[in-house]
């Protein structure tokens, strides 16, 4: 399965998740995280989504289950 990092565009916050694609990975931000969220994760200009071509550098593992890895606050 694929890391990617669905981020603001601000810079305020990155999340790492483990998804299949990179629709999944934004649908996943919008799903899991707090409500106050889900208009920032599904809004294209708000957010972006990056796919990590090599994970286990910085540390993730692609086995697993599909979920938030991690959320980083800026």
């Amino acid at each position: 399965m694929s890391i990617f990092k669905v981020f603001a565009r601000d810079g305020s916050i990155t999340l790492v998740i483990r998804a299949r694609c990179i629709s999944c990975a934004r649908q996943l931000a919008a799903e899991r995280s707090p409500a106050a969220e889900f208009a920032l994760w599904v809004n294209k200009e708000l957010s972006g989504v990056e796919w990590m071509p090599s994970p286990e550098a910085a540390g993730y593992l692609s086995d697993g289950k599909t979920g938030i890895i991690e959320r980083v606050h800026a």
